[in-house]
């Protein structure tokens, strides 16, 4: 790798190691995590990928579509590693179009007003609304994908060994109490997911959490491209950590952090434990808050397949913790990492169908679900009835998979496996010109009150309450019932 190299993938935004490096790292690298921190890729790992597409297509377009872009085709891949050959055979002309487009990210270029302002609004966070980063549609955004994603399709690190709630230094068993709501005082819990870009927007709803000081915070998983260390340090420590004197932080295990193997991830989780407030309790990728009316259950869908809950040992624990919740009258909320369902398809996935059918549709054990993964944001009622597309949903659910990554703005139309009470289809900039075919980033903030009934509030990263709803108990076994604010 000569300097030239070095200096555009430092400009495509690669933080971490690169071979070479004279000067040490500003962190320390164990010979274990080496796969995990995996250098973008070279002309040797772009002959070899192009060499897996030659003589494995399906089986490289499907890994790509996992790592990527649920919808890569053999010509957009061929296009990109062609984008990526280019700019390391001449990488000063491409370091030249990325300061290009960096020094267009300016308020004057980009066209917001002048006295464009929000509530919370920090000159200390840059605001680029040209930032291309982790887009696909852009030639900055491919380059950092191919370069820095391209890794995890040639080579699987080891997964580190998984925790299970049962073992003998976990007393726990991944169970933590709950702080009990107040009538005055209801307990909120900030909810996000897909943060983990280390954008301008993250950076704000991280801002956010910090002048709000939520009791709990949960993300529901995803820190790019791979959860490498690097990654984790600089798209979610940084953000997250000041946090941890007064906001009990659990995150989720996703797709993207086991791309790395998922070591970082743990490393992360046990390196937060030890914060000096003492208050951070996460043991592992799976956990039960309980308290008296509620309790909010994480799962890992990710450790033992992308998108599935097929582990027995993982089933057998979230089925007792859900039926005695039950027992015990408390509204049993569910947190993955993976979607049920998704706007505009009509199938439900093999998540809910298959893995957990049982649970959340023949015994309704499930009455509120939260999910990231697909981006967007949108909250579902449930679904009384079965048709031909959809089976009958007992649950609430809401996708909020929108808290960082540059997703493509949405709009009403597409079909509704659930009947459909918030859609998030607002521009990242409202009332500008700007960025208008990017959506609006945030985060969801669930109240829960002392007489057992919820509200949910979604919130933007310029701290604009998009949407509000209360959720109240039926009658026994039936699901919630939801009335927009």
């Amino acid at each position: 790798m000569n300097d030239d190299q070095r200096r555009l993938y430092r400009a495509l935004g690669f933080t971490g190691p690169l071979p070479g490096d004279e000067a040490p790292s500003s962190f320390d690298v164990a010979a274990e995590d080496d796969l995990a921190e995996a250098p973008p890729l070279d002309e040797a790992g772009l002959d070899q990928l192009e060499e897996m597409l030659n003589r494995e297509p399906r089986k490289t377009l499907a890994r790509m579509r996992e790592i990527w872009d649920r919808t890569m085709t053999a010509k957009r891949l061929r296009e990109a590693i062609a984008h990526a050959r280019r700019a390391l055979a001449t990488p000063d002309e491409a370091i030249a179009e990325i300061e290009a487009a960096t020094e267009a990210a300016s308020f004057s270029s980009t066209g917001l007003p002048p006295d464009f302002s929000f509530p919370g609004m920090d000159p200390e966070i840059e605001i680029k609304p040209d930032d291309r980063k982790f887009e696909n549609d852009d030639l900055v955004g491919i380059l950092g994908w191919i370069f820095g994603a391209g890794p995890f399709a040639l080579t699987r690190p080891s997964r580190k060994d998984f925790r299970f709630h049962n073992q003998p230094q976990f007393a726990s068993g991944f169970i933590y109490e709950l702080a009990e709501p107040s009538p005055d005082t209801p307990l909120d819990i900030a909810l996000f997911s897909d943060f983990g870009v280390g954008r301008y927007y993250s950076d704000y709803i991280a801002k956010q959490f910090r002048e709000r000081r939520f009791p709990y915070a949960v993300h529901l998983g995803d820190v790019y491209y791979a959860g490498r260390p690097s990654e984790f340090r600089d798209h979610f420590e940084k953000q997250v950590d000041p946090i941890l004197d007064f906001t009990r932080v659990f995150a989720l295990n996703s797709n993207h952090e086991m791309y790395s193997g998922g070591g970082p991830y743990f490393k992360y989780m046990d390196k937060r434990a030890e914060h000096p407030s003492g208050i951070q309790q996460q043991q592992g990728s799976y956990f039960c808050l309980r308290s008296e009316k509620f309790q909010v259950v994480g799962i890992d869908t990710a450790f033992f397949g992308q998108g599935r809950y097929r582990e027995p040992r993982l089933i057998e624990w979230l089925q007792n913790i859900l039926l005695e919740g039950r027992d015990a009258g408390r509204v049993n909320i569910l947190l993955s990492a993976d979607h049920p369902y998704a706007y505009g398809e009509k199938r439900l996935t093999k998540l809910l169908r298959s893995d957990l059918r049982s649970l959340a549709l023949v015994e309704r054990l499930v009455d509120l679900w939260f999910w990231g993964n697909t981006h967007y944001c949108a909250l579902f009622n449930h679904k009384p009835e079965a048709d031909d597309d959809i089976p009958e949903l007992p649950f609430v659910g809401s996708c909020i998979g929108h808290g960082g990554y540059p997703y493509d703005i949405q709009r009403r139309g597409k079909f509704e496996p659930a009947p459909m009470l918030f859609l998030e289809d607002q521009s990242r900039f409202p009332g500008t010109n700007v960025r208008r075919d990017k959506g609006n980033n945030g985060y969801c903030v669930l109240r829960l009150k002392a007489d057992g009934s919820m509200e949910l509030e979604y919130w933007d990263w310029m701290r604009n309450r998009r949407f509000a709803a209360a959720l109240a108990r039926g009658q026994a076994g039936e699901p919630l019932l939801v009335t927009p604010v």
